[in-house]
């Protein structure tokens, strides 16, 4: 008797050491209207007006059918949608033919200029992370163990865009302008060019297209509210989101909240 309750608290006490390691699946889930998102670390990216590296914050818009869609809190970068206004319209807006799929899922190759060009596109308001990507976002935010958390297809990449209707959902949490509002990084402001509104907050793209003008893209304006604008705009905000496969996702600590996101494997 006494062997085997020194063999139970022996055990017990290992438990205490050993990090428990939860399943995604089990844990995660979308916005609740009454308790609001969960948050996840995942990546790392420049995010201070030095450009120091930080884990990016995720908050997680919805969870089903084993897959989780996270959208970056906050406006990691800007860039045009695509370089071309007619060969977007062309392409009818199809969103993995345009420069910012490629920015984000890769191949990229840095868009070279030289210190006049710059300082001019600066000064214009032209500027964007094109001419300071190396590779893309896929490559340079997330390890192999994370990107193979990633759910891939044809039409979307691994990274990609928000419709415009997923920002107008509210099972995602955006059921008033207001709840649309994002605002930029420091280093999306004064590394990239990141344009901001007096209200502090910035505009950012989604991956679709305008009805109205074939050569503009669906993105935020000043309150939130939903509007249109040339895709060769450079000052735009990028907000990145991805899905998650959560078959095997373990998370490794946190408890979800915005001071406390979960974290994972890296």
């Amino acid at each position: 008797m006494y062997t085997w309750r020194r063999t139970l608290c022996l055990v017990l006490w290992l438990c205490l050491l050993v990090p428990m390691k939860a399943v995604a699946s089990e844990v995660l889930r979308g916005y609740d209207a009454q308790e609001g998102y969960q948050y996840v670390y995942l990546g790392r990216f420049p995010q201070t007006a030095q450009g120091e590296v930080h884990p990016v914050l995720w908050r997680v818009l919805s969870v089903k059918e084993g897959q989780a869609y996270l959208l970056s809190e906050y406006i990691l970068f800007n860039n045009r949608i695509h370089s071309d206004d007619e060969e977007y319209a062309a392409f009818s807006g199809a969103f993995n033919q345009t420069e910012v799929f490629s920015l984000l899922n890769g191949p990229f190759e840095q868009v070279e200029i030289t210190a006049e060009e710059e300082a001019y596109l600066r000064e214009q308001t032209y500027y964007g992370y094109a001419y300071e990507a190396e590779m893309s976002f896929l490559e340079q935010a997330f390890t192999p163990v994370e990107a193979a958390y990633l759910v891939t297809d044809e039409a979307l990449g691994s990274v990609f865009l928000p419709s415009a209707e997923d920002l107008k959902n509210a099972a995602y949490g955006f059921g008033s302008n207001e709840l649309r509002q994002a605002y930029g990084t420091p280093y999306a402001i004064e590394q990239c060019g990141l344009f901001q509104y007096m209200n502090g907050s910035s505009p950012y793209w989604t991956r679709t297209q305008s009805i109205s003008y074939d050569y503009a893209a669906r993105c935020t304006k000043e309150e939130g509210n939903l509007g249109y604008i040339r895709c060769v705009v450079m000052n735009e905000g990028c907000r990145p989101a991805v899905r998650l496969r959560l078959d095997h996702l373990q998370i490794l600590g946190g408890s979800g909240t915005m001071d406390d996101p979960y974290t994972l494997a890296r």
